[in-house]
């Protein structure tokens, strides 16, 4: 039983991924706030908005992507005025990329574009059901992150 369990989650997870991460669906969604910008831009920027100012290698630890490819992004980010390269006060050779004014504010629509997705993709559920996803779904990142890290302890 626990196998075919398994199987559907397996298959409900890759499903799910695959539509959160294309690129026409990400777009769509920030679009309608006004933040028009290609998949792994607005990705960056949903970081930045998130986490704060980050190094280069930093975000392309968290992207899962080269640093070439960072510096790309970067450099469209930059371009659009939404992003900007600044001295990392704790090591001078390096340097972070942070939020300018106008990337605060995409941030800030990026983030209204995502609540109103998830109102439509939630609307009819009882607050209680909302509350037991988000209990859930806490407690399988706890453990993904937890079996990640044994897993790179391991083949270390």
């Amino acid at each position: 039983m626990a196998t075919e369990q398994n199987a559907v989650l397996i298959e409900l997870l890759n499903r799910l991924l695959a539509q959160w991460t294309a690129p026409g669906f990400t777009t769509a969604v920030a679009a309608r706030e006004g933040v028009v910008l290609d998949s792994a831009a607005l990705t960056l920027l949903s970081i930045l908005n998130n986490s704060g100012a980050q190094r280069p290698s930093a975000l392309s630890e968290r992207m899962v992507t080269g640093a070439s490819n960072i510096s790309k992004i970067t450099a469209r980010l930059e371009e659009a005025g939404l992003v900007r390269r600044m001295p990392d006060p704790v090591d001078s050779r390096a340097s972070l990329i942070d939020l300018t004014e106008a990337g605060a504010q995409a941030g800030q629509a990026l983030r209204r574009s995502g609540n109103t997705l998830v109102d439509l993709l939630l609307q009819g559920w009882s607050p209680r059901d909302r509350a037991e996803l988000v209990r859930l779904l806490t407690r399988f990142e706890a453990e993904t992150e937890r079996v990640a890290g044994a897993l790179r302890d391991s083949s270390s």
